[in-house]
């Protein structure tokens, strides 16, 4: 019987804790403010499963406000869009919706759909994706300049 019980007991450990009800969960914080950095595109190399260096790298400004609004601003001649519309985060995706894309064909890049991001509300912001065909990456490695 005691060796049953000492099987038994790690098992009703486990089984207090997940139905406690106690919530350790803490929402992300909004990553809000105005942030500068580089948008990088990496390309997959011919062979293989790395990716080449940098395609194209521009300065841009990321402004994210309250409630939901964002603009790119900054170096938006060549590579990247000047873009603005409405956005949504959670823990892990962070979504844009750019008022100024429009569906075709695009010359320069536009900061829509969604990204995985990484923000500990602190001074950077990472935020990436791989397009559909599993070719290239958008890299987004932005650093917080004000609120």
């Amino acid at each position: 019987m005691k060796r049953y019980l000492l099987y038994l007991l790690p098992l009703m450990l486990l089984l207090v804790e997940a139905c406690s009800t106690k919530n350790d969960y803490t929402a992300p914080p909004a990553p809000l403010g105005t942030f500068q950095g580089f948008f990088k595109l990496l390309v997959k190399k011919p062979t293989g499963t790395d990716y080449d260096t940098v395609k194209k790298v521009t300065n841009l400004i990321l402004t994210i406000s309250s409630p939901n609004n964002f603009k790119v601003t900054g170096d938006t001649a060549t590579v990247h869009a000047g873009s603005r519309g409405l956005f949504k985060y959670d823990g892990t995706y962070i979504a844009f919706w750019d008022s100024t894309y429009k569906v075709g064909p695009q010359t320069k890049i536009h900061l829509v759909n969604t990204y995985l991001y990484a923000y500990s509300g602190g001074l950077r912001l990472q935020i990436q994706r791989a397009n559909q065909a599993q070719d290239s990456i958008l890299v987004y490695d932005l650093n917080k300049t004000s609120n």
